[in-house]
Protein backbone atom coordinates (compact mmCIF):
# COMPACT_ATOMS: atom_id res chain seq x y z
CA UNK A 1 0.00 0.00 0.00
CA UNK A 2 1.28 3.45 -0.93
CA UNK A 3 0.41 6.04 1.67
CA UNK A 4 2.09 9.06 0.07
CA UNK A 5 0.91 12.01 -2.01
CA UNK A 6 1.30 12.14 -5.80
CA UNK A 7 4.33 14.44 -5.79
CA UNK A 8 6.45 11.52 -4.64
CA UNK A 9 5.18 9.06 -7.28
CA UNK A 10 8.02 9.84 -9.74
CA UNK A 11 10.53 9.39 -6.90
CA UNK A 12 8.95 6.01 -6.12
CA UNK A 13 9.09 5.05 -9.79
CA UNK A 14 12.84 5.72 -9.88
CA UNK A 15 13.27 3.87 -6.59
CA UNK A 16 11.38 0.87 -7.98
CA UNK A 17 13.61 0.76 -11.07
CA UNK A 18 16.77 0.84 -8.99
CA UNK A 19 15.56 -1.77 -6.47
CA UNK A 20 14.29 -4.10 -9.21
CA UNK A 21 17.73 -3.96 -10.86
CA UNK A 22 19.33 -5.06 -7.57
CA UNK A 23 16.70 -7.55 -6.42
CA UNK A 24 14.02 -8.29 -9.07
CA UNK A 25 11.72 -10.06 -6.60
CA UNK A 26 11.92 -7.48 -3.83
CA UNK A 27 8.98 -7.09 -1.46
CA UNK A 28 7.55 -3.77 -0.24
CA UNK A 29 6.50 -3.96 3.39
CA UNK A 30 5.45 -0.34 3.94
CA UNK A 31 5.51 2.97 2.07
CA UNK A 32 4.34 6.14 3.82
CA UNK A 33 5.17 9.70 4.73
CA UNK A 34 6.59 10.08 8.22
CA UNK A 35 7.74 13.40 9.67
CA UNK A 36 7.76 14.93 6.19
CA UNK A 37 9.95 12.30 4.56
CA UNK A 38 9.48 9.05 2.74
CA UNK A 39 9.47 6.01 5.01
CA UNK A 40 10.02 3.01 2.74
CA UNK A 41 10.45 -0.50 4.13
CA UNK A 42 11.26 -3.36 1.78
CA UNK A 43 13.34 -6.50 1.66
CA UNK A 44 15.29 -7.94 -1.28
CA UNK A 45 13.37 -11.24 -1.25
CA UNK A 46 10.23 -12.69 0.29
CA UNK A 47 12.02 -15.53 2.06
CA UNK A 48 14.46 -15.73 3.69
CA UNK A 49 15.17 -12.09 4.55
CA UNK A 50 18.67 -11.11 3.50
CA UNK A 51 20.59 -7.87 3.82
CA UNK A 52 22.05 -6.23 0.75
CA UNK A 53 23.94 -3.00 1.45
CA UNK A 54 23.28 -1.52 -2.00
CA UNK A 55 19.53 -2.22 -1.59
CA UNK A 56 19.45 -0.32 1.73
CA UNK A 57 21.56 2.53 0.30
CA UNK A 58 19.15 3.04 -2.61
CA UNK A 59 16.20 3.28 -0.20
CA UNK A 60 18.07 5.72 2.04
CA UNK A 61 18.93 7.91 -0.98
CA UNK A 62 15.24 8.09 -1.97
CA UNK A 63 14.25 8.93 1.60
CA UNK A 64 16.77 11.80 1.63
CA UNK A 65 15.54 13.01 -1.77
CA UNK A 66 12.00 13.12 -0.42
CA UNK A 67 12.83 15.82 2.13
CA UNK A 68 13.56 18.19 -0.76
CA UNK A 69 10.63 17.13 -2.98
CA UNK A 70 7.10 18.53 -2.71
CA UNK A 71 4.70 15.81 -1.63
CA UNK A 72 1.97 17.33 -3.81
CA UNK A 73 3.69 18.18 -7.11
CA UNK A 74 7.31 16.96 -7.02
CA UNK A 75 8.85 20.46 -7.23
CA UNK A 76 11.81 21.50 -5.04
CA UNK A 77 10.54 21.89 -1.48
CA UNK A 78 11.22 22.57 2.17
CA UNK A 79 9.81 21.06 5.31
CA UNK A 80 7.10 22.87 7.26
CA UNK A 81 5.06 22.16 10.37
CA UNK A 82 1.41 22.74 9.51
CA UNK A 83 -1.42 21.75 11.85
CA UNK A 84 1.17 19.88 13.97
CA UNK A 85 2.24 17.74 10.97
CA UNK A 86 5.66 17.88 9.33
CA UNK A 87 5.15 18.16 5.58
CA UNK A 88 7.47 18.71 2.64
CA UNK A 89 6.01 21.27 0.25
CA UNK A 90 7.02 23.73 -2.47
CA UNK A 91 6.32 27.42 -1.82
CA UNK A 92 3.00 27.30 -3.68
CA UNK A 93 1.61 24.29 -1.79
CA UNK A 94 2.96 25.57 1.53
CA UNK A 95 1.12 28.85 1.01
CA UNK A 96 -2.09 27.00 0.11
CA UNK A 97 -1.73 24.85 3.24
CA UNK A 98 -1.14 27.94 5.41
CA UNK A 99 -4.22 29.65 3.93
CA UNK A 100 -6.30 26.53 4.58
CA UNK A 101 -4.99 26.49 8.14
CA UNK A 102 -6.10 30.05 8.90
CA UNK A 103 -9.54 30.09 10.55
CA UNK A 104 -10.96 32.81 8.28
CA UNK A 105 -8.89 32.04 5.20
CA UNK A 106 -6.68 35.03 5.94
CA UNK A 107 -2.98 34.85 5.29
CA UNK A 108 -0.94 33.51 8.22
CA UNK A 109 2.81 33.71 8.77
CA UNK A 110 4.91 30.53 8.46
Amino acid sequence: MLDVSPGWYPLLGRLNERLAAIAPGYVVLQCKSKFGSLSFHAQPAADPPIHVDEFSDVIRDAEWESIETCEECGAPAKQYVIRLWVVTLCDQHAEAARLAEAPDGARSDP
